[in-house]
């Protein structure tokens, strides 16, 4: 017996329904597209690191287009709503990624900081996102912190009064193999002058290889979080929070501008070039919990326990805590 010609339609429109409605939701903004409500200290790169995995000019220029309701992305409030394209992958694409490993990403700041580009550059006030390449230098004020970000989420703070220049960011020439990941990236800051505070992680369990130059010593940084303060003098305190870190001097290595009262950062000006200075070679495996000096002669301490003094454990707390948020991705 055949169905009733009612029934037979109800079926049909039951059927017709259930293959049109995920035509529909899926070309719709809201599944297009994920939401982010904007939290005091986000910034779009930063929200971007934190969904993507990577932020670059050509990522940043989607963010506009998908979010042409604000008239100027660098400038969101807490409360804001951002539109983030959703993800495809679970990883960003390798090739993004190497495009990426070129620069660093100004997530976050406060207070006075510039940057300049290159050696001869002028010193500029800082934006949201700013992206950085070698050899650019970074500069905090009084009160003030910054906070860059690597594609594979490491990243390097600043506390006041700090200085600090970008020698290289890369990833080897060599190209990796079809069935192997993207290259490790290598990187070098020099820090002359205040105090920063540094994580490095692995990306797809390679590590990145990462060093950070004092004036009379080196750390190499793998899979580590640590910080590490220069003064005025040019004597170096580095405390490692997690993992170990390699600290090494000796060789001709740079000693910074004399004449700078602790706290101080000079402006721009004409100085002297680089002074050479031998020193014995040394290295010091620095573990979890264990900190080093090393004096203005470039002579270091041997490796012993630290205990954070109440100043300084707001620092370590905000670090931690932007550590935290920066690798619990947002579903």
């Amino acid at each position: 017996m055949s169905p009733q010609p009612s029934h037979f339609r109800k079926r049909l429109l039951v059927i017709t329904s259930f293959l049109i409605l995920p035509l529909i939701f899926s070309a719709s903004p809201q599944v297009s597209h994920k939401k982010f409500i904007v939290r005091r200290g986000d910034t779009a790169s930063y929200l971007a690191i934190r969904y993507y995995g990577f932020f670059n000019d050509s990522l940043f220029a989607a963010l506009k287009t998908a979010n042409a309701h604000i008239k100027d992305i660098n400038l969101i409030h807490p409360g804001d709503s951002l539109l983030f394209p959703r993800r495809s992958l679970p990883e960003p694409q390798l090739e993004q990624l190497r495009t990426a490993a070129a620069q660093a990403v100004l997530t976050f700041y406060e207070g006075p900081v510039k940057y300049r580009r290159g050696a001869k550059g002028e010193l500029q006030n800082v934006t949201p996102n700013l992206l950085l390449n070698p050899n650019d230098e970074i500069q905090t004020w009084a009160k003030a912190r910054a906070e860059l970000v690597l594609d594979n989420r490491s990243v390097i703070r600043l506390a006041a009064n700090s200085q600090l220049k970008i020698t290289k960011l890369a990833r080897p020439d060599k190209p990796a193999a079809a069935a192997q990941p993207t290259q490790p990236l290598q990187a070098q800051f020099d820090l002359s002058l205040g105090s920063l505070w540094a994580r490095v992680n692995k990306l797809f369990n390679r590590q990145p290889k990462v060093d950070v130059k004092f004036p009379t010593a080196i750390a190499g940084v793998q899979g580590t979080v640590y910080r590490a303060t220069v003064a005025a003098d040019s004597v170096t305190n580095v405390r490692v929070y997690e993992g170990t870190v390699e600290v090494r001097g000796g060789g001709a290595l740079f000693r910074p501008q004399p004449g700078l009262r602790p706290g101080q950062v000079p402006g721009p000006q004409q100085v002297p070039g680089p002074q050479q200075i031998t020193l014995e070679a040394w290295v010091k495996l620095v573990q979890a919990q264990h900190q080093v000096m090393i004096g203005k002669d470039g002579r270091p301490s041997e490796p012993n326990r630290f205990t954070d003094a109440r100043a300084e454990q707001d620092w370590v707390r905000w670090n931690e805590q932007r550590d935290r948020d920066l690798n619990a991705e947002r579903q």
